[in-house]
């Protein structure tokens, strides 16, 4: 990497980070709205972050190996559209935690992900927002960071990976039980009579 790239994308960096918390301040005066919802549990969010990130990581340890450009799209796609499905990342979902949209009340879809997180993608504000949106989640009262006023989300606690254990272990309890307590049914054998 060139030493003008450098200065260039530390440059944006501390740009973004000048900017964030006037941004955030504003933000929530103007656009965040009160939230009926608790704050996610800070532990399990970070977890989940980390699971997302190593999958990110992933992605960039095999364009480097490979030099395919369909892992840095791969990548590149899974960070803007992580809480499409179900409002739910890979992470999100290990660690039972949804993406609200704070409007309609209903798991995020693709332009809330995309608003949310679109923040990672820009060249050296990617950087600083990293460590600016972490702080942001643990000071925020809903666990909001400038992604999450930006698409009027929040992150929650909700279904995961644990429940749908959970839930499958009940169910099959409950099909052993059936198979239990039902009596098999016996063939019957057919009666030979004897010719008198």
């Amino acid at each position: 990497m060139s030493s003008t790239l450098l200065w260039s994308v530390g440059l944006l960096a501390a740009a973004f980070g000048l900017v964030y918390y006037p941004a955030l301040n504003r933000m929530a005066r103007g656009l965040a709205s009160p939230s009926p919802y608790a704050k996610a549990d800070l532990g399990k969010r970070f977890s989940a972050v980390m699971i997302d990130g190593l999958l990110c990581l992933s992605a960039w340890v095999l364009y480097g190996h490979s030099r395919s450009m369909l892992y840095l799209l791969a990548g590149a796609l899974y960070v803007l559209f992580r809480d499409s499905i179900a409002g739910r990342s890979l992470g999100k979902f290990c660690f039972g935690l949804v993406v609200l949209d704070l409007h309609s009340r209903r798991p995020c879809g693709r332009m809330g992900s995309l608003t949310r997180n679109v923040l990672f993608m820009l060249p050296g504000a990617n950087v600083a927002a990293l460590f600016c949106e972490a702080a942001s989640v643990v000071r925020d009262p809903q666990g909001q960071r400038l992604g999450d006023r930006l698409a009027q989300t929040q992150v929650v606690e909700g279904f995961g990976a644990r429940d749908l254990a959970a839930d499958f272990l009940h169910w099959w309890r409950d099909f052993i039980g059936n198979l239990e307590g039902v009596p098999q049914r016996r063939r019957k054998v057919p009666v030979r009579r004897e010719a008198a």
